[in-house]
This record gives structure tokens, sequence and C-alpha cells, in this order.
């Protein structure tokens, strides 16, 4: 199976209308329409070529994706996981998840606490982009694209492998200190961050978003009651700025490019 990139993140809210208006808040763009799917409710925004899809248990269905958001959503939510984009004609998996406008393959458990998927993916970024900005509209908050997930795992030497074994190679591993480290991989424009060993809950953590304009999108969030830190250097370069409060369990970070 090859991958290409990260089509879309599922994060488990155990409210869509009061996510909906908490990822508005923090300047998003939120597609006005919902969609009930097996389970599962969900609502949609976008960060450049990849779709965020919030997620909400209604009723009692038992498919694979639908127990994990229900999980989820009863610890307050979270990021679930993700769908990666394979290539035409890659093989794939034969138990279906259906999604907003798809249908994808759920894989074998991968990384510690996270729901993966995969489906057929035919466009490039950039045609990927322009569907989204058709579909979602602009961000207010200037967001450009997702610059990185960041997951937690308990065994970093593991999560490596796990994702070597589908082909995304680690690009580097740096030493954070106290015998942590982080793992990096990168598809697209998007890098996923791998840090473990980690004593807390395994599985997504937390999005950082580019931005066009950093100063507009804290400036935004604070005009719609949300608290930010100023914006600072970050690590890898350029700005980098912070939510103070996570949204459904979901750390949230701005940053703009040097």
């Amino acid at each position: 199976m090859r991958i290409t990139c990260i089509e879309r993140v599922l994060i488990a809210t155990p409210s869509v209308a009061e996510t909906r208006r908490q990822w508005a808040r923090a300047g998003f763009a939120i597609a006005p329409n919902e969609h009930e799917l097996e389970g599962v409710r969900f609502a949609g925004l976008a960060a450049g070529a990849i779709e965020i899809d919030l997620c909400e248990p209604v009723g009692g269905a038992t498919a694979p994706l639908a127990a994990t958001v229900a999980e989820a959503a009863s610890r307050g939510g979270g990021i679930i996981g993700w769908t990666w984009g394979v290539a035409p004609g890659e093989p794939r998996a034969n138990l279906p998840v259906r999604l907003p406008g798809v249908e994808a393959s759920a894989l074998p458990p991968g990384l510690a606490g996270l729901f993966t998927g995969a489906l057929e993916v035919t466009g490039d970024e950039n045609a990927r982009c322009h569907l989204h900005l058709e579909t979602f509209g602009s961000n207010p908050n200037t967001v450009e694209f997702l610059e990185h997930i960041v997951v937690m795992a308990p065994a970093l030497d593991d999560a490596i492998a796990t994702h070597e074994a589908l082909g995304i190679p680690c690009k580097r591993i740096r030493e954070v200190g106290n015998g942590t480290r982080q793992a990096f991989f990168k598809l697209e424009r998007t890098v996923i961050e791998v840090v473990g060993p980690t004593r807390d809950r395994a599985g997504g953590w937390g999005l950082a978003f580019m931005c066009g304009d950093i100063a507009r999108a804290v400036a935004l969030v604070r005009e719609n009651g949300l608290a930010a830190t100023e914006p600072k250097k970050a690590v890898q370069g350029g700005l980098i700025a912070r939510a103070v409060d996570p949204i459904d369990g979901v750390s949230i970070a701005f940053m703009q490019a040097p």
C-alpha cells in the first residue's frame, strides 16, 4: 500500500453543535451542512489539502469508527485518528468505513490510541486545496495548511516501526530529555511528530496550523473571547502562538513561516 498523504483528521466531540462554535471562534470556516453516517454525526472544516471531521456519537452503533468516537467523546473528545490517502489501484483492507463523501477502509491497529483508515486519492495537494476551498471557504484566521500533528506514544521505537512498515520513513529523531524522544515523519507539507514514551494517554494530542498572518490569527481568537499566547520564535523557525485552552481536548497552535 503506497501512502501519499494524510487525507483527513478525525476529532471526537461530545457535541457537534458546541464544537462548531468553538472552532469557529478559533477562526475556522465550518461547512454549514452536517452528515450522519453509521452512528456518527459529522461536521467539517479544512486546513489546505486536509479535511478535519468533527465527529459526535449518535445512537448505539458498533461500527469500528462509531465505537472509537463514542469512547473518546465520553472522556471529552480528542484526535482519534486519520485516513491515509493511497495511490489509485493500491490494495486495501475490505472493512468499509463511511465518511462524508467517501468510503474508506479501516486498517489493522497501528499507533496506540488511534484509528486509521485508507482511501484512494486521485488529486494532488493543490487540487485538494482548491476543492476544500470551494467546499468550506477560506479560514478567517488565515490558516493555509496543517503543519504538524503531535502524537503521544507509549513506545517510540514501536511507533517508528509502524510508520516505516507503511512506507513512511522516519526523517529524524530528537532527544528531548529525561528519556523522551521525538520522531518526525512527513507527508506533503504535514509533519507527524511522535513523542515517546509518554506517561499520559496514548494517541493524538495537538495540531499546529500554518497561517498567512499569525498576528491576524491571534487577534481574531482574542476578539472571539478565547485566550492565545503572543507569537514567539518557533524551534523550526518562524513564529508560533498557542490557543490557551484546548478544543475538545485538542491543543491548537498557529504558526507562520520564516
